[in-house]
């Protein structure tokens, strides 16, 4: 009996110690983040490391503290300036500005969130289905719980005379890589997320039926202009001033720029400057929106198992049923190889700014290691970083547990 116990206890401890590892690998609590310094310039220096790794073509991060930008870092291959003004070209965070200029109409009074989007729509419409248009809102487009199934990733175009109209992409966008390109409804409205281009571009639509402006000179009128992003713009024609980061591909090499009919799901060029003053913008008093209506923006709308993944514009980061602990928004594109991020924690009025061409995930990884290094949640960025490092203390823990046995096995033969 003493013989079994003697196995049966390292056995039964070395299963404790996985089972112990391995929540504290799901649920965090045993990851380690980019930096234990809780300064911003530890984190920067952290970040430097990882961007010195491998190829990132240029870059531009800001990071903001108590709603004021406090450190930065810029990065330029070739030996190419870049500055906060650097202007690059922000893919799908051109979503969550879009809202912006949704939310702008709606507070004076010219849309309604809960309206039918087909109210106002003349110049297009939503191509007959099973199911109810009626349940097709605003609200909806606005959280990708609309029902579209587009599948919508756009990839543009390298020739601006290739450019469709709204109307035309809409029936069928001949920019749509990973789909047929069809702006339809294939599941029920308002019953599951399933992220939509074509519901921004929609939206985009919308914003020129309403206002009686392009969606350019309204976006710059109502929202650049009154929040002072001076290097911001959908077209970059309409503002042949600005340095622009040159476009790279992931091999190194130089890409040509793409042009979108899909403004506002693909198009905003902006520096992380301008970015940095949007992100504050929805934390703090402006002069474009209430801060009742920044809550309602940022209150959770669409749900994946029980958890908040996007609100009424941003996404939303490690959220619950009712909580939004981080809004922001990626984006990401192929050509050139684009990735962008930003987040903000509203609570704190804490936030990051990552502008990258030339990688596809760097913004994002360092956007996800912030989150972890100031609220402590765990992605799979984290997760696998992290690896290693757990995989080598649960050999230890091991080898503790039978060398512990070991001893405790020849004491008592002795």
């Amino acid at each position: 009996m003493k013989k079994l116990k003697r196995i049966f206890l390292p056995i039964v401890a070395i299963i404790l110690w996985t089972v112990f590892v391995a929540a504290g690998f799901i649920n965090g609590f045993l990851l380690r983040p980019i930096t234990s310094e809780t300064s911003s310039e530890e984190f920067i220096k952290a970040s430097k490391e990882e961007i010195s790794a491998e190829f990132v073509g240029n870059l531009a991060m800001i990071l903001i503290e108590n709603g004021v930008p406090s450190e930065s870092y810029f990065y330029g291959i070739d030996n190419e300036t870049i500055t906060e003004n650097t202007v690059f070209q922000v893919a799908s965070i051109s979503k969550w500005v879009t809202s912006w200029g949704i939310f702008k109409l709606i507070e004076d009074d010219k849309l309604a969130l809960d309206t039918p989007i087909e109210h106002y729509l003349t110049r297009w419409h939503l191509p007959e289905s099973e199911f109810d248009h009626d349940e097709v809102t605003v609200r909806s487009l606005l959280s990708h719980t609309s029902g579209l199934v587009d599948g919508l990733g756009y990839d543009g175009f390298y020739s601006q005379e290739k450019v469709q109209t709204i109307e035309a992409s809409l029936t069928r966008a001949a920019d749509a890589p990973y789909s047929e390109g069809i702006a339809k409804i294939g599941n029920e409205p308002n019953t599951q997320y399933q992220y939509s281009g074509a519901g921004y571009t929609i939206l985009q639509l919308l914003i020129e039926e309403v206002s009686g402006q392009s969606f350019q000179q309204y976006m710059t009128e109502n929202i650049f202009e009154p929040l002072q992003m001076n290097n911001s713009t959908f077209i970059l024609s309409e503002k042949p001033s600005v340095q622009v980061a040159t476009w790279y591909k992931d091999d190194g090499s130089v890409s040509k720029p793409v042009y979108f009919t899909a403004l506002a799901a693909a198009s905003l060029y902006t520096s992380a400057s301008d970015l940095s003053k949007f992100v504050i913008a929805n934390s703090a008093k402006n002069n474009v929106l209430s801060i009742e209506t920044l809550e309602q923006m940022h209150a959770p709308e669409a749900f994946q198992h029980s958890y908040a993944v996007h609100a009424a514009g941003p996404a939303i980061y490690g959220g619950t049923e009712g909580n939004a602990p981080v809004i922001g928004h990626d984006g990401s594109s192929d050509r050139p190889v684009i990735n962008t991020a930003a987040r903000l924690i509203p609570e704190t009025k804490d936030g990051i700014v990552v502008l990258e061409m030339g990688n596809h995930g760097m913004a994002s990884r360092l956007a996800d290691e912030w989150m972890f290094w100031k609220l402590e949640i765990a992605d799979y960025v984290v997760m696998q970083r992290n690896k290693s490092y757990l995989i080598t203390l649960l050999i230890i823990g091991y080898l503790v547990i039978i060398f512990g046995a070991v001893v405790i096995i020849r004491r008592a033969k002795a």
